[in-house]
């Protein structure tokens, strides 16, 4: 399958799109336009933060660092699976006591390629595909009349605008992340002496947090 164009603005100013990285090519078949819209506007974008966030950090920055970052990305990656599979949870006790079969088709459902480069990559692709899942019940129950017009496009929009979201949300953390630690290290550096340090040593998880805050409201 030939690559998609890199898009300009998936990108993290750290991440070097011409150095050599490992990857893991992961296949998927998304069934709802939906989805589909998801992963070509989010998944590229999100990734590269990770992988930037997993290795580039590092380099820059200390393993403390690093890991108190890691440890934002991961409460807000693992939230956002919790409520999808709790609310697919919900809309199964929907359509089971409606009586309405689930499985349905797509017209036109898509297999694509995922490059996996860092683990957290992985489990954002896992959070496209639980909407994917979560979109079918959505659609079924949609189609079987048990939730109207109005309800299932309300639905739609909040789960993909938080899914988007989310990747953007990503994407700042590790910018700010990045900057914080290159400037730490660029005051550590620093022939004066004198000149204060733009970012103390623990304060780079809260400098990324901030933009956390920022991207998400």
């Amino acid at each position: 399958m030939a690559q998609r164009p890199r898009n300009a603005s998936t990108q993290i100013p750290s991440v070097r799109q011409d150095n050599s990285r490992p990857f893991l090519t992961q296949k998927v078949v998304l069934s709802s336009l939906h989805a589909q819209q998801v992963f070509d506007r989010g998944y590229e974008m999100c990734a590269n933060a990770l992988f930037s966030l997993s290795v580039v950090l590092r380099f820059i920055g200390t393993e403390v660092q690093a890991q108190e970052v890691d440890a934002l990305v991961d409460s807000l990656i693992d939230q956002t699976l919790e409520d999808l599979r709790r609310e697919s949870l919900r809309l199964g006790e929907v359509a089971e006591s409606n009586g309405i079969e689930t499985a349905i088709g797509y017209t036109s459902a898509k297999a694509v390629e995922a490059q996996i480069t860092s683990p957290r990559a992985i489990r954002y692709l896992a959070i496209i595909r639980e909407f994917d899942g979560l979109l079918a019940q959505m659609d079924a129950l949609w189609l079987s009349s048990v939730i109207t017009d109005s309800q299932y496009a309300r639905g739609v929009y909040e789960w993909k605008r938080r899914i988007l979201r989310l990747a953007g949300q990503i994407r700042q953390i590790a910018s700010r992340a990045v900057l914080a630690a290159r400037r730490k290290e660029a005051g550590e550096m620093a022939v004066d002496l004198s000149e204060p340090t733009v970012v103390a040593a623990g304060d780079v998880a809260a400098e990324a947090a901030y933009g956390g805050k920022l991207a998400n409201g």
